[in-house]
């Protein structure tokens, strides 16, 4: 008999195996536990890389990251209001008088239709946010961008127009302008700016820096809202709460009228698209003084 013959017959021998059996049966034990958990990241892992990049690492740690952001994540980004409010009205107190008002209207729209069909997929991935069936076209995500160009080149002292801050350089996003310190201000005039800015933080998130839209690859956009006008683009099916909306109120990176609006799927759902972006305009620059220009296409 060989060496190895010899020792292989020691191992199955039942007296060592007897000697064994605790640390055999719990490393078994963990092998079956651990084999579906893997099997699972691994699957969830892949299902978030092909969301594409957005806002954090496009890798491992980023997974990882946004694994742990789900502690502090709310599931309840479909419900017109979050929950525990049951009043419009005092999900709007934190924002002052703006945060009461709707920004529809201007343009001969007073509501927004029903959106038709079932919502499009939204897997619950804190970041990025993003929709997986109803995707729009390239030329269709051109447009829209195009569209935040033209609004940002329509009122040049209110927007600009360039890469995103909250989902990195591979987004087009619509900036405010916000108000600068300077030299030659009184004390009076600082201080009015300084309360200024600090609304404009809490009424577009305190990560926004004047940031309140952008667009993504796959035709969805981001945009900032008054909490009134996020209910009825909620309520009408046009898209849902980022699930970090309103997390720690007021000192928290994205207010609570912060709304993944749905990819448009034909020409019509293109002008209401454009209609919303144009309530979240005004929403982010109430308080400049001036009305806000709509762009001819």
């Amino acid at each position: 008999m060989s060496l190895l013959q010899k020792n292989f017959t020691a191992l199955i021998d039942p007296a060592v195996l007897r000697a064994h059996q605790k640390p055999i049966l719990l490393t078994a034990a963990l092998a079956a536990a651990l084999t579906p958990l893997l099997a699972y990241i691994r699957s969830s892992y892949r299902a978030w890389l092909a969301l594409g990049p957005g806002g954090i690492p496009h890798h491992f740690l980023g997974w990882l990251l946004q694994v742990g952001m789900r502690a502090l994540a709310r599931s309840d980004t479909r419900e017109p209001l979050p929950r525990p409010y049951t009043r419009l009205e005092d999900v709007a107190a934190a924002y002052g008088p703006a945060g009461e008002r709707s920004y529809f209207g201007y343009s001969g729209t007073t509501s927004l239709p029903a959106r038709s069909g079932d919502r499009p997929a939204v897997p619950s991935f804190v970041v990025p946010q993003r929709q997986t069936s109803d995707k729009a076209d390239a030329a269709t995500v051109a447009r829209e961008e195009a569209f935040l160009d033209a609004l940002a080149r329509a009122n040049p002292r209110v927007f600009e127009a360039r890469a995103s801050r909250l989902e990195g350089p591979l987004h087009r996003a619509l900036w405010l302008r916000l108000p600068r310190e300077g030299s030659d201000e009184d004390e009076d005039d600082a201080g009015k700016n300084k309360q200024k800015q600090e609304e404009l933080r809490i009424r577009l998130g305190r990560g926004a820096e004047g940031e309140f839209a952008h667009v993504h690859g796959e035709g969805s956009v981001h945009l900032t809202m008054s909490p009134g006008d996020a209910k009825t683009v909620i309520e009408s099916g046009w898209g849902e709460r980022h699930r970090l909306s309103g997390v720690l109120g007021t000192r928290g990176i994205l207010p609570w009228g912060y709304v993944l609006v749905y990819a448009p799927r034909d020409e019509e759902e293109f002008g209401v698209l454009r209609e919303i972006i144009l309530a979240g305009a005004r929403y982010a620059s109430e308080g400049a003084g001036v009305e806000v220009v709509v762009p001819e296409e």
